[in-house]
Order: C-alpha cells, then structure tokens, then sequence
C-alpha cells in the first residue's frame, strides 16, 4: 500500500491525499500512478514527491520530471556508480539534487510525514490484515481507513 501524505515537513495536522494498492510487489513503477491519483482527487500536483529508495526506477523519476515535481528518492546504493545515460536529463537532475544538502534535509521529513500516518493506518485503523478479497475490495476498506484517519485528523476544524 503507498500513501501520498500532505503536510509541513515541521509538524502538524497531515492529510492522505493519494492511496495506491497494487498486488506488484514492486514499488519502482508506483509513482506515476500515484501523481494520477493525487491529481485526480486534488486536482493539483505536489511540487516535491517524498519517496523511499524502492521508488527510484527511471521512469518513475522521468514520469514526475515530465509533470514538474520534484522527486526526493534516494539513489539506491547498488545504483550510485550503476549505468545511465549522461544525457537522461531528468536522472541526471534527480542525481545531483540527491547530493545537495537542501534535498538531504527535506527528505529527513518523509519518516514523519510518510511513515506515520502508514503507522497510524496500521495501528489505529486496521489496515493490516483484511477480512476481504480482492484488489478492488481491499483499496475499498482503505479508501475509508484514509476517509477516517483524515476526518479524525481534521474534526476540530470540521466542526468549528
């Protein structure tokens, strides 16, 4: 299950905006669909996309360069001398923002934005071993945990 989460890298309230299931074990070809997502129920696109190393195909990161996000993913260690084209420019982009330290600081904000409401879904809401079969039936039970989390996270709001 991924999880695109919105919310300030410094804390505070975090909205799941995207939620994506597939039964690829695989997470290299998810960020695509993942930004069809998120467009699709915001109607607009992040500017910068937080992702761990297991999202760092090629194409995904052409596929968020082509939209104009930027993609924090880390380049995964057995790829940090790997082969690619010197003149793939948006790998060649995603690669030299990795090494700056602005990039290194932005992403030490994934774990508190990603993870915890991936824990959160997990812990609280039962989004870890599903009474139901079937892709279509699992993203339904959660597309309402994520519809719960996010009216539990925003109810002082809602009701004000």
């Amino acid at each position: 299950m991924n999880l695109a989460t919105a919310g300030s890298e410094l804390g505070g309230v975090r909205t799941i905006v995207g939620l994506l299931l597939t039964n690829v074990g695989s997470d290299m070809a998810a960020v695509g669909p993942m930004l069809d997502d998120i467009e699709q129920r915001t109607g607009t696109l992040p500017k910068i996309l937080l992702a761990d190393a297991g999202h760092a195909g090629h194409d995904s990161i052409r596929a968020a360069a082509d939209r104009g996000v930027e993609a924090l993913i880390p380049v995964p260690k057995q790829a940090k001398g790997g082969s690619y084209a010197a003149s793939d420019e948006p790998i060649v982009q995603w690669r030299a923002r990795m090494e700056t330290e602005e990039a290194r600081r932005l992403y030490r904000a994934r774990a508190g934005l990603c993870e915890l409401m991936n824990a959160h879904l997990r812990t609280h809401h039962g989004v870890d071993n599903f009474l139901v079969r079937g892709l279509a039936k699992v993203t339904c039970v959660a597309l309402l945990a994520a519809i719960t989390s996010n009216l539990m996270t925003h109810a002082s709001t809602l009701l004000s």
